[in-house]
């Protein structure tokens, strides 16, 4: 069997299995939340309930420089924003659950996690059934394509075969503006680009800040290159359930804080690729807005009401 054919079997078989979770102790904040008026009504410190002792949160594993995992330790932008925001929230320890796209809502649902900050994009559909915090970054979706390939732009892709991570929004998008290519998923954006090294597709498709961490090879060769075409805007948030009115507020005041203290700039610097690489908008940093959350309302609310003879 070929190696892609036994990695992507592998990658399935994990993605099937429930989140692995890996706990963390969380040192006590130095920064101080504050809340401002831009943000709406938000929760007191008096007022607001105590914190958990233990906060789990939803995160990728094979995303390096968003959240990976080596050796039993989580790295990434990802895994920093968490650590702040459960740092403010006074949490003394957070527990990492395994995340691939496709799972992040059902590890709210399910109570397996409490957040997801999982390169996650605040779209109002999403927002049907999360609440969101945020955004924390901003990015767009780019193509990853072999050193030497032709590809320049979804332009190109016409009669080309497209590797997409299921549950992506950009996957999805991707069909929808651009006519005459083939797309093929994979659970994970890491099971695409093994398919890419390998030939069997000729793009991968995810945001330009997810596809800057694959760009070596195992022996640090640069082996793949970006487009440097991005053709939408990704909005990453906090999710959790839609239920946490109280603890979103207390994530936004805490997003707020690592954006006014110069925490978030530090997390970017040392996580992602340089500007020219993944777009310079990455580099600017996010203006906080009020908790996202757009409930479906009942069809007998919304209906006219009917009238007979």
């Amino acid at each position: 069997m070929r190696r892609v054919g036994v990695a992507a079997a592998l990658v399935a078989l994990l993605a099937a299995l429930p989140g692995c979770a890996d706990r963390e102790r969380i040192p006590p904040s130095t920064t101080t939340s504050t809340t401002t008026t831009t943000m709406g009504p938000t929760t007191s410190e008096a007022s607001a309930p105590p914190a958990p002792d233990e906060l789990r949160v939803a995160i990728s594993d094979d995303q390096p420089g968003l959240g990976l995992k080596r050796e039993g330790t989580y790295t990434g932008l990802d895994a920093d924003i968490a650590r702040f925001v459960a740092g403010q929230l006074g949490v003394e320890q957070v527990t990492f659950v395994r995340s691939v796209p496709d799972q992040r809502d059902e590890l709210l649902a399910t109570r397996q996690a409490d957040l997801v900050v999982a390169s996650y994009s605040m779209t109002e559909e999403r927002a049907r059934t999360v609440r969101f915090a945020g955004p924390y970054l901003v990015t767009g979706q780019d193509l990853l394509v072999r050193e030497g390939s032709k590809i320049g732009s979804p332009k190109n892709l016409r009669g080309k075969t497209v590797c997409g991570a299921t549950g992506s929004a950009g996957t999805a998008l991707l069909v929808e503006k651009f006519v005459g290519l083939r797309i093929v998923t994979e659970p994970t954006v890491a099971a695409c680009v093994e398919r890419l090294r390998e030939g069997d597709v000729a793009a991968v498709t995810s945001d330009a800040a997810i596809l800057a961490g694959y760009l070596m090879d195992d022996e640090g060769e640069r082996d793949l290159k970006l487009t440097g075409k991005q053709f939408s805007t990704e909005r990453y948030g906090i999710a959790m359930r839609p239920e946490d009115e109280q603890l979103c507020e207390r994530v936004t005041a805490a997003l707020e804080t690592m954006m006014r203290s110069g925490a978030w700039r530090t997390a970017v610097r040392s996580n992602l690729p340089e500007p020219q690489l993944i777009g310079t908008r990455t580099y600017v940093t996010p203006q906080v807005e009020p908790c996202l959350h757009t409930p479906e309302q009942d069809e007998t609310e919304t209906s006219p009401a009917t009238t007979t003879g």
